[in-house]
């Protein structure tokens, strides 16, 4: 049985399900006829059209767990928590702000044991966030790519207007539709329609008490460490500097996403040249660093990859791929930035200086949310 099969039967078991899926066909069936595609991009659109003027606030899992113990008032909490989330409730209501969600902070979440404090988290990230969610970092990867090659090569296409950044919480892991095969074709566009639907409108609470989770398989994520530990091993006998260390792992980056790239260059079709020019003339600014907002997900993760090389021994662990993602998704896209306070430091600071080069606050103490919030209201 797919995972989609699953989803179906477990929803199908929700009170109510029943009759809104039914009013959902019935809508589908009045309405002008579009492709599945289609129509799950003008649902982004409009999402896009919302967000527009509103500050959008990331904030990485620890001050979501503690917002949580703010909350459930338990023995936890931090008096300053409860500042931050009248703040954050006031500047919500007035139609100011959204606090969206991730990959990486789902699988996070995830991992939260109690279910009643999950349960709990998952409300407040319900509350603040709208249901808004950065799409799934290898999409934006493309998505940027996609841009990159069209800007680059003066390619008049949809990819050089606003990237589709934004999607919704039950799509973190990626956006894609279930498949009908037994029905017609207008029955079975009809019917994927509706699960977009039905996907678009889930909520956070509702997604993480679903059973039968287990955490996404992350290829890339391993493969990455593995080829970190490697670097770190060389790099004890040449001791390279920062720039060439942060070129080394932008190359290796871009190695490792060499598949899901490559089908973008079908965008080059036409363009004077032989595909080897092609790629040379897209990858060079990037691994050279000249065009930091070509693919900030490269720029950001082999930053932080580089920085950290250079002044720690410590091993390469797997939570340092989620931090790199927290960064990676939200610090080109959102307004402002709250996470720990040694991501902080390292993004804020040289070499790095993200904060400078994608206009975006990054902060890590709760006092600092709490000034920043403040000035919103100014």
């Amino acid at each position: 049985m797919s995972s989609t099969d699953q989803n179906w039967e477990q929803w199908e078991a929700m009170p109510d399900f029943r009759r809104r899926a039914q009013k959902l066909i019935e809508k589908h069936r009045s309405i002008q006829k579009t492709s599945t595609e289609e129509y799950l991009a003008k649902k982004r659109s409009e999402l896009a059209l919302e967000l527009e003027g509103k500050k959008l606030i990331y904030l990485d899992t620890n001050h979501w767990v503690n917002l949580c113990h703010t909350v459930v008032q338990n023995h936890q909490y931090l008096p300053v928590y409860n500042e931050i989330l009248r703040l954050l409730e006031t500047q919500r209501q007035k139609g100011h702000i959204y606090c969206p969600v991730s990959f990486a902070l789902f699988e996070e979440l995830m991992k939260q044991n109690d279910i009643t404090t999950r349960q709990a988290t998952a409300r407040i990230m319900d509350l603040l966030s709208g249901g808004v969610c950065l799409r799934n970092w290898v999409d934006i990867v493309k998505e940027e790519f996609a841009r990159h090659i069209c800007r680059v090569f003066h390619i008049d296409n949809m990819y050089q207007t606003a990237l589709p950044i934004w999607t919704k919480a039950s799509y973190w892991a990626g956006e894609h539709t279930f498949e009908f095969p037994e029905l017609t074709s207008e029955e079975k566009t009809l019917r994927e329609k509706v699960y977009i639907d039905l996907r678009w409108g889930m909520t956070i609470e509702e997604y993480q008490s679903m059973p039968g989770w287990i955490p996404t398989p992350d290829v890339f994520a391993t493969t990455w460490l593995e080829e970190g530990e490697r670097a770190k091993a060389s790099q004890t006998e040449s001791r390279p500097n920062f720039e060439t260390l942060i070129r080394q792992r932008r190359r290796q980056l871009l190695c490792e996403l060499q598949n899901e790239l490559v089908q973008m260059l079908a965008l080059c079709h036409g363009v004077p040249g032989s595909p080897d020019d092609h790629i040379t003339a897209l990858l060079n600014p990037i691994i050279e660093g000249r065009e930091p907002n070509a693919l900030p997900f490269v720029e950001v993760v082999a930053g932080l990859d580089a920085v950290i090389a250079m002044e720690s021994t410590r091993k390469v662990q797997a939570n340092d791929m989620l931090d790199y993602l927290h960064a990676a998704q939200s610090i080109p896209y959102c307004d402002a930035v709250f996470c720990d306070n040694f991501m902080a430091q390292k993004m804020r600071n040289r070499p790095l200086e993200f904060g400078r080069i994608y206009q975006t606050e990054i902060g890590s103490r709760p006092e600092e949310i709490v000034a920043y919030l403040k000035g919103l209201a100014i």
